[in-house]
C-alpha cells in the first residue's frame, strides 16, 4: 500500500477525513472535547489522532498511514486467529480475501473510525482464542481491554461483548464437565466482564463526561425518524452485493466448521450475524458500514478455501472422500472462481488508475487546489474558519469553531446544527474566511453578503 497506493496525492477519500483531522487539530490546541468540541462518535480516536500529531506533526497524509498501520494489525490478527484455529492455508486465503474486500483499500488510509474500532475488535477475539488455549487471565483481561478500546471507537462492536461473554461461559462449563462449580463457572467470565465494564464506563465517563453523554446518542437516534434517511433505499443488503462469492464461501467456511465442531469458529459467524442483523435496523447505512459484517465472512471463507484444499489433496492421495466434502468443494471453487473474477480485477484497477477515481469518489475533485491556494494566501491575517469542508482548513493548518467540528450531513438534517445557529456561531468568531461547499445555506450566504 505505501509504495503502490499513491494514497498521499488524494485530497479527500470522504468528508468524515475532514471531519476526524479537525477533530485532533482543535484537541492539541487545547479546545476540550464535547464540551467545546462538538462529537457525536466515541473519543478514542480523536485523542489517538491528537498524539499522533502531536509526535509527527499536522499532516493528513501521516494521520492515514497510522490508520493503515491498524488495518497492517487487524489483517495481521484475522491471520494468527485462523493459524491458531486452523491452519496456515486457511489464515492465508482469510487475511488476502480481507485485502480483496470492496472498500477495504481506501478504507486502510481514510481517517475515519470504522476500521480501528474492527481492529481493536479483532485484537480482542485474538486474545480470546489465545485464553481458550491456554486459559491464561493475562489474554482474558487484554481482551476485554482490547473490546472495550473498540467500542470508544466506535459503539457499533458493542453487540460482540455478549458473544464473548456467552463463548467464555460455554468454554468454562466444558472444562469442569461433571465437577460444577457456580464460582468456577462464572469467574472468567466475571473478570472479563468487570474489565470491558470498567474500560468503557470508567474510561468513557473520564473521556466524556457524564453531562455530553446525551451528545453520542441524540443525533443517531434522530436519524431514525427523518424520513431521506428511513426512505433511502441504499441497505446494508444493497452494499453486501459486490461481496456475493465472499458470502457464498463464508456460508461453505462455516458448514466446514459446524462439521468439524470448531466451536471457537463460532465467534466469527455469530460476528457476522449478529453485525447482518445490527446493520438491518441502523439508519443511515454507509458503505463503511459493511467491514463490520464483510471481514468475518473473509475469514470464514479462508477456511471454506483451506478445507476444500486439504480435502482434494486427500482425494488425491487415498481417493477416500464423503459425498459432502465433494459438494462442498465445488460450492468453493464456485466461490472462489467468482471472488477472483470480481474481486481481483478491481483490487488491481485501484492499483492502476489514477488515486483521484478510486472508489469513493470526492465530490469536488479537481478544484481542491484553487481553493487550498485560495485559503493558503490569506492564512496568516486567519484566526478562524468556517467551513462544511473542513480538509481545507485541516490542510492549511486552520482552526474551524469547536461547535462546527462536525458539519455534517446528519447533523443538519436532524436539527442537531441549525442555520440560526450556524449564524450565531459567526458573529461570536468573527471567521476570517468561510467555505460553504455542502450544504444549501441561504439565510447565512445572505448574511455573508451583507458583511463583505
Amino acid at each position: 500500500m505505501l509504495l503502490f497506493f499513491s494514497f498521499q496525492e488524494r485530497f479527500e477519500f470522504d468528508p468524515d477525513e475532514g471531519l476526524n483531522a479537525m477533530k485532533g487539530l482543535l484537541l492539541i490546541r487545547g479546545y476540550p472535547l464535547y464540551s467545546e468540541i462538538w462529537s457525536d462518535q466515541p473519543p478514542l480516536f480523536t485523542y489517538l489522532l491528537a498524539a499522533i500529531m502531536r509526535v509527527f506533526g499536522v499532516d493528513i497524509n501521516t494521520l492515514r498511514t497510522f490508520v493503515l498501520f491498524l488495518s497492517s494489525i487487524l489483517i495481521g490478527s484475522a491471520y494468527l486467529v485462523l493459524n491458531m484455529t486452523w491452519g496456515k492455508t486457511h489464515a492465508f486465503a482469510g487475511a488476502f480475501l480481507i485485502f480483496l474486500l470492496p472498500y477495504y483499500k481506501s478504507l486502510s488510509v481514510s481517517v475515519m473510525i470504522g476500521l480501528p474500532a474492527i481492529t481493536f475488535a479483532m485484537l480482542s477475539m485474538l486474545s480470546l482464542v489465545i485464553w481458550h488455549r491456554g486459559h491464561s487471565s493475562f489474554w482474558l483481561v487484554f481482551s476485554a481491554l482490547t473490546l472495550g478500546l473498540s467500542v470508544l471507537t466506535k459503539l457499533f462492536t458493542g453487540f460482540l461483548a455478549p458473544i464473548f461473554i456467552l463463548g467464555i461461559l460455554i468454554d468454562q462449563k466444558n472444562r469442569l464437565g461433571g465437577q460444577f462449580n457456580w464460582f468456577a463457572l462464572l469467574y472468567p467470565a466475571f473478570i472479563w466482564t468487570t474489565t470491558f465494564s470498567c474500560v468503557v464506563l470508567l474510561l468513557g465517563l473520564i473521556l466524556v463526561g457524564p453531562a455530553n453523554i446525551n451528545q453520542l446518542i441524540s443525533t443517531h437516534l434522530s436519524a431514525r425518524s427523518i424520513e431521506e434517511y428511513s426512505s433511502r433505499s441504499d441497505t446494508i443488503a444493497t452494499y453486501l452485493h459486490d461481496s456475493i462469492a465472499i458470502i457464498l464461501l463464508a456460508i461453505v467456511g462455516s458448514i466446514y466448521a459446524l462439521l468439524k465442531r470448531s466451536w471457537i469458529t463460532l465467534y466469527l459467524i455469530a460476528w457476522a450475524v449478529g453485525g447482518y442483523l445490527l446493520l438491518s435496523i441502523q439508519v443511515p447505512v454507509w458503505y463503511h458500514h459493511q467491514l463490520l459484517i464483510t471481514i468475518p465472512m473473509a475469514m470464514l471463507s479462508g477456511i471454506a478455501i483451506g478445507e476444500t484444499m486439504r480435502i482434494l489433496h486427500q482425494l488425491f492421495r487415498t481417493g477416500k472422500f464423503l459425498d459432502i466434502q465433494i459438494q462442498l468443494s465445488v460450492l468453493t471453487i464456485i466461490g472462489i472462481a467468482l471472488a477472483l473474477a470480481t474481486r481481483v480485477p478491481q483490487t488491481y484497477y485501484d492499483f492502476r488508475i489514477p488515486i483521484d477515481q478510486v472508489e469513493p469518489i470526492s465530490e469536488i475533485a479537481g478544484r481542491e487546489q484553487r481553493f487550498l491556494n485560495l485559503i493558503a494566501s490569506n492564512a496568516n491575517e486567519t484566526q478562524w474558519i468556517i467551513t462544511d469542508l473542513p480538509m481545507y482548513a485541516f490542510r492549511n493548518g486552520l482552526p474551524v469553531p469547536p461547535p462546527l467540528a462536525v458539519f455534517s450531513e446528519k447533523r443538519m438534517l436532524t436539527g442537531d446544527l441549525t442555520e440560526d445557529q450556524i449564524i450565531e456561531i459567526f458573529k461570536k468568531y468573527q471567521p476570517e474566511q468561510v467555505l460553504i461547499g455542502r450544504f444549501k445555506l441561504l439565510e447565512f450566504e445572505g448574511l455573508l453578503n451583507q458583511n463583505r
